[in-house]
């Protein structure tokens, strides 16, 4: 038995034990979303199997299988906020002890990328609360797993699981359909090549599979959540045909905020960054181009109406104002963190971590608003995937820059 993973599981367990101590047991009252994500769990309970009509007409934007689950542990322990949120966090820590679980054999990442990825403060927040997002996490870190070891058909399977709790898990069955087929053969014209690709591997199918299962829900409800609760939230109709590239630059700067910053940090990684505008001048002047774009033509700036009325992006931009970083200055910055973004992760051969990054932050411009706990998800995979890597350096072979999420393939 790995030691390493031993020590890991059992601090986890003290860690989560001695909180639920310190936090009173989660006697206190219910918790902003709680407020009605418990009724609709409860209206789940009375049926064991839903109904289309409930299915249907449940009064929230997301996917229900979280609810479903909650309506279960409702029926059976009864209608106390305290059920749901064991089960949310029970539910927590089973993904913490998948991703230690699941590590190579000799993680000698380990404690770093676990002590990443619990430096989210949304990771907490969203374990101690009913919250909708751990159980989707889960399924996609299983079903991530599944991928890497190439039991596709469960790997669909809970991707599908993963959808079914929150609709923008979509962009991880996508990242690894293009993981899959894109790959660029210089002896080929790039269609000849891709058709290759799609002919002689068939396991973007099953993700392809997994990317469809959104659909039914789609048809149920002629949109992407349920009508009624889109019109009470402002999610008009008119609304769905645009899309906010403020808030792609916001989550990209979350994205180095959460991740980046850290991962550089703990690995000592600062000298990349520094040397890429003289290793890379062509490609560096681009993504300051791309960046001042954004800046200049879409500032991010949140939602703002009767039903959502907090003025911040989230955490980050609400550090941010408080610090004083306000107007132009605040976006020049947030498009220096995108610009750190693209050099990290598109500065080279698209890897798996790429293309997860790629779809996580476009789907996020087809948000109802923005929110730093929307790329949780993401994060939490890319410290799953940083298990894998033996390097982070320029390859001394080529061109590219080597990571161990190049080798998954």
């Amino acid at each position: 038995m790995n030691s390493k993973k031993l020590y890991a599981s059992l601090g986890l367990i003290t860690l989560y034990i001695l909180v639920f101590v310190i936090k009173d047991f989660f006697s206190e009252g219910l918790y902003q979303d709680e407020t009605h994500y418990l009724p609709t769990a409860v209206r789940f309970s009375k049926e064991i199997i839903p109904s289309i009509a409930l299915l249907k007409d449940y009064n929230e934007l997301n996917t229900p299988l979280p609810f479903i689950l909650g309506g279960w542990v409702i029926r059976i322990f009864g209608e106390d906020i305290l059920n749901l949120r064991l089960l949310t966090y029970i539910t927590s820590l089973v993904l913490l002890l998948l991703f230690v679980w699941t590590a190579p054999e000799k993680p000698s990442r380990l404690f770093l990328c676990l002590f990443g990825l619990l430096l989210f403060p949304s990771y907490y927040l969203c374990s101690i609360y009913y919250y909708t997002d751990i159980y989707a996490m889960l399924f996609v870190l299983a079903g991530l797993v599944a991928y890497l070891k190439k039991r596709h058909i469960y790997g669909a399977i809970l991707m599908a699981l993963a959808i079914a709790c929150r609709q923008y898990m979509l962009a991880f069955p996508i990242a690894i359909i293009f993981f899959e087929i894109v790959y660029f053969d210089l002896r080929q014209p790039f269609l000849t090549s891709l058709f290759n690709r799609l002919r002689q591997d068939r396991t973007w199918l099953y993700y392809g599979i997994a990317v469809l299962s959104l659909v039914p829900w789609v048809i149920l409800w002629k949109g992407l959540a349920p009508a009624s609760v889109m019109e009470d939230q402002y999610y008009e109709t008119d609304k769905l045909i645009r899309y906010n590239f403020g808030y792609v630059m916001y989550a990209s700067a979350v994205l180095t905020s959460y991740y980046i910053v850290p991962e550089t940090l703990l690995f000592g990684k600062w000298r990349f960054f520094i040397e890429y505008p003289k290793r890379e001048p062509r490609r560096f002047i681009l993504f300051v181009f791309i960046s001042a774009v954004f800046v200049v033509l879409f500032p991010a700036q949140q939602a703002y109406n009767p039903y959502f009325t907090w003025p911040y992006l989230g955490y980050v931009d609400r550090l941010f104002e408080t610090i004083g970083l306000t107007g132009i200055f605040k976006q020049i910055v947030f498009g220096v963190m995108m610009l750190v973004a693209f050099i990290r992760f598109f500065s080279f051969r698209l890897n798996l971590a790429s293309y997860i990054v790629l779809f996580n932050i476009l789907i996020l411009g087809k948000a109802q608003l923005s929110w730093d706990k929307y790329s949780l998800p993401m994060v939490m995979t890319l410290w799953y995937l940083a298990l894998f890597d033996k390097e982070w350096t320029y390859s001394s072979q080529a061109n590219t820059l080597t990571t161990g999420t190049d080798k998954a393939r």
